[in-house]
């Protein structure tokens, strides 16, 4: 490996492949930013240089797609569910920026205290709190809030995205099963904190390409309780929230780990976050697959996979989600591309949707909404990529 001065790294530098402070120790995955916490660990320690076998990344400037950039476009239809779609998709614009910056916060938070922990240091679970009171409060305000989430664009740093999306997931599933506020903020406070385990697998094993092999399984099946353990004995967080890291990877069947519990053995956080942290994960790129479509995703969790999940809370996931999720594609049967801007609860497969582009390709001119639930002329023939419909 060639060394690196320390002197010429930069907050948000991120490299091909991993960088090591010595032959056996990852100071910073592949394509994984350096932060600030990082360079003042580095001085902290004394150390002049670090080792990769991998390249700076140069990133050319590109535009972000931003696929409410037509929000100025004329809106001439005047009929009731026109206006009424009308009036979501304002609201969507006009609380992207406060989402952005909710999440961003959240996703800073996560990263940092998962490093503290990670080097054998306790944190204070004040910061977690807070960032959880900010996240359910704004999910409270905003029933559209998956329009968001469905198409957060993650290039980098998985585990921390992953823990911030399944905790937004988590916190909808629970409000709409009525949860108090106080309840809500624990349940997101038990999802922020949940995969702290994982931190603690090696880079070479959780960003794996290929298959695992037996002892690298053992190493992935023992995360839970390592991060239960963390969560309880250092942390001195209290178990009923700590048992939804040590318990959102066991099923309802009974075919999970560590404990192969069953059904409402299961705690119910760990339950609902075990939904949240499926679906995110399924609709994320990892190492070795594409991420799904949100309407693959769904159909894979109400498929083969819907023994490992709580019936009841599948089924209002569904509702909530709708077959195509908010915020994913879609071509319809007239061959124009859509958004899907809200749900049909009665109608899972017949979502209200954005008009994007016409059927010859080109993008659209005005703003135009279609409620499939009662245009029932219209409908949908299959999810797309967002790349196809920008």
């Amino acid at each position: 490996m060639k060394k690196i001065d320390v002197s010429s790294l930069k907050k948000g530098d991120k490299y091909t492949k991993p960088v090591y402070l010595d032959p056996d120790t990852v100071f910073i995955s592949s394509n994984s930013p350096i932060s600030e916490a990082d360079l003042d660990r580095l001085t902290k320690f004394g150390i002049k240089e670090v080792f990769s076998d991998g390249t700076k990344i140069i990133e050319e400037s590109e535009e972000k797609v931003n696929k409410f950039s037509d929000d100025k476009l004329p809106f001439l239809d005047q009929n009731e569910d026109a206006l009424r779609l009308k009036v979501i998709y304002d609201k969507i614009i006009h609380n992207r920026f406060e989402f952005d910056s909710i999440y961003s916060h959240a996703l800073d938070i996560v990263q940092k205290s998962y490093k503290i922990i990670a080097d054998g240091k306790s944190i204070e679970i004040r910061e977690f709190r807070e960032v959880a009171e900010k996240i359910c409060d704004y999910v409270k305000g905003n029933s559209q809030i998956s329009v968001y989430l469905n198409s957060y664009n993650q290039n980098n740093n998985y585990l921390y995205h992953q823990v911030v999306n399944s905790t937004f997931f988590a916190v909808v599933i629970g409000m709409n099963m009525d949860y108090s506020r106080p309840k809500l903020i624990d349940l997101a406070l038990a999802s922020l904190v949940a995969d702290v385990g994982m931190l603690l697998v090696p880079n070479n094993i959780s960003e794996k390409t290929g298959i695992l092999d037996e002892n690298e399984k053992k190493v992935i099946l023992k995360h839970t309780l390592v991060g239960y353990q963390v969560l309880t004995q250092r942390i001195k967080l209290k178990n009923s929230l700590a048992v939804v890291s040590l318990q959102h990877h066991e099923n309802f069947d009974g075919t999970g780990y560590p404990q192969k519990i069953s059904g409402n053995s299961i705690e119910e956080f760990a339950r609902i976050y075990a939904i949240a942290d499926n679906y995110s994960s399924l609709i994320s790129k990892r190492p070795h697959r594409q991420a799904f479509l949100p309407h693959e995703a769904i159909k894979k969790m109400i498929g083969e996979l819907v023994t490992k999940f709580d019936l009841k809370m599948v089924r209002l996931f569904l509702n909530i989600q709708s077959m195509y999720p908010l915020g994913s594609y879609v071509e319809l049967s007239d061959g124009r591309i859509a958004m899907v801007l809200d749900v049909n609860k009665d109608k899972p497969i017949r979502p209200s949707v954005r008009i994007i582009k016409e059927s010859n390709g080109q993008k659209v001119k005005t703003l135009q909404f279609s409620n499939l639930g009662t245009d029932l002329q219209l409908y949908i023939t299959k999810p797309i990529e967002a790349k196809l419909a920008i």
